[in-house]
């Protein structure tokens, strides 16, 4: 027995977040239908989404936004539902007094972010996003809302068998490989000032870095890691960085010996608007030279995450994983879910091919806080996944790792995370 969904109007938007409600997150099978003389008569739980219900199946009342194919600037009302705001509200007589399938479109599109930049603004804030408006920001919201709609079926339909989902725990750790100087005073001397000049100061500043006592040795390091990973059952995932330096200049042997057999992805795939395409692919060949056995196609955006450019860049370089929809500098569900999900691109109106798995912790935001605090942030944010069975993510810098006495509270914390996500 599965579950049977009627709507008069069965547009992309509908079929798109009731498949990620129901599929990907309570893992259920369903069907659509927009006959009703059918969904009348058939066997299965009965779910409708319109404006009034049928006869006695879980009526939800719809609202205008997935019912629509236009991508315009809207300012969702809200009404109050336990410690927080929801948007959509809907009249009485629905399972929920606001539309959970449109707020969850909504967030999870992030159908806000496409009306940025603004005047004065560069980039998507956190503190700016509906979700902090709504005191929403620090929980995998659509994934509590899918629950709350689970026990909702469970009631009418005491009988009917969800499939379990168990929790995972994904790390994600990023550095930037290093170039080697070229032989010879002459080359050395153009090399270090061209690579001023392009603002290439992966090699300057690690330098500095290294004569400061900050730097790290990267192969040292990874080796550490891998081995505080030798007895979990989950093994980080490691994003790179290259210098802007032809491939014959990247310092690659000890980092390609220490990371065999590990997924590595590219990171910065989009730093900007005016990135192109062929810049992600020269980085993707210099991961392959690093790891030739890998396919590469994963990637991480550290910085200004922006809405489509981003993703269509990714694509059509053929990157179908992604890891960057996150703040890097504020915690929390910038979509709403700690569950992995196809983009859905709104200019378009179509799922594509794109799985976006979700980040809510970096040790960026972490190194700010007393360790006591922190200890109890990681604590809370994966307690906050582990109720809902989703995947935590969380994004670490490789030097944050290190035995460097600056890291020494950041390197405890990382190791507190791993042991309290328990596996």
């Amino acid at each position: 027995m599965h579950l049977i969904i009627f709507s008069n109007k069965l547009t992309p938007r509908i079929k798109y977040i009731f498949n990620f409600i129901f599929k990907d997150i309570l893992k259920t099978e369903l069907e659509f239908t927009g006959n009703s003389q059918y969904f009348l008569q058939s066997e299965h739980i009965k779910i409708s989404y319109s404006d009034e219900p049928l006869g006695e199946e879980l009526f939800f009342k719809s609202t205008s936004l997935l019912l629509s194919n236009k991508l315009e600037e809207i300012n969702p009302k809200t009404i109050s539902f336990g410690e927080y705001q929801t948007p959509f509200p809907v009249t009485t007589q629905s399972a929920l007094p606001f539309d959970v399938y449109a707020a969850s479109f909504f967030i999870l599109s992030r159908y806000e972010e496409y009306f940025y930049p603004k005047k004065n603004e560069e980039e998507f804030r956190p503190s700016k996003s509906y979700q902090h408006k709504w005191k929403i920001l620090d929980k995998p919201i659509i994934d509590e809302w899918a629950l709350i709609i689970k026990s909702l079926i469970k009631k009418k339909h005491p009988h009917f068998k969800f499939q379990e989902k168990k929790f995972q725990h994904q790390p994600t750790i990023h550095f930037n490989i290093l170039p080697n100087l070229p032989e010879g005073l002459l080359n050395r001397t153009k090399f270090i000032f061209s690579a001023i000049f392009k603002k290439e100061n992966n090699y300057l500043s690690s330098k500095f870095d290294r004569l400061t006592g900050v730097g790290i040795n990267n192969e040292q390091v990874l080796a550490e890691v891998n081995q505080l990973f030798s007895s979990k059952k989950t093994n980080p995932l490691y994003f790179v960085d290259f210098p802007d330096v032809p491939i014959n200049y990247i310092k690659i042997n000890g980092v390609s010996k220490t990371l065999t057999d590990q997924s590595v992805g590219l990171l910065k795939p989009c730093a900007s608007d005016k990135q192109k395409m062929h810049e992600i692919k020269e980085g993707l060949v210099k991961l392959k030279k690093i790891h030739p056995n890998a396919v590469p196609v994963s990637s991480q955006q550290l910085e200004a995450l922006k809405f489509p450019i981003c993703y269509l860049n990714m694509l059509n370089s053929g990157i179908i994983s992604d890891y960057s929809m996150g703040y890097s500098n504020v915690l929390g569900f910038r979509a709403g879910t700690c569950t992995p999900f196809n983009w859905y691109d709104l200019q378009l109106e179509k799922v594509t091919p794109l799985i976006v798995n979700s980040y809510c912790l970096t040790d960026y935001v972490l190194q700010f806080l007393t360790h006591d605090a922190a200890v109890k942030t990681v604590h809370q944010y994966i307690d906050a996944v582990k109720v809902v069975n989703g995947t935590f993510y969380s994004s670490w810098s490789l030097k944050s790792l290190s035995a460097n006495a600056k890291y020494k509270k950041l390197k405890s914390l990382f190791g507190e995370m791993i042991n309290y996500a328990g596996n």
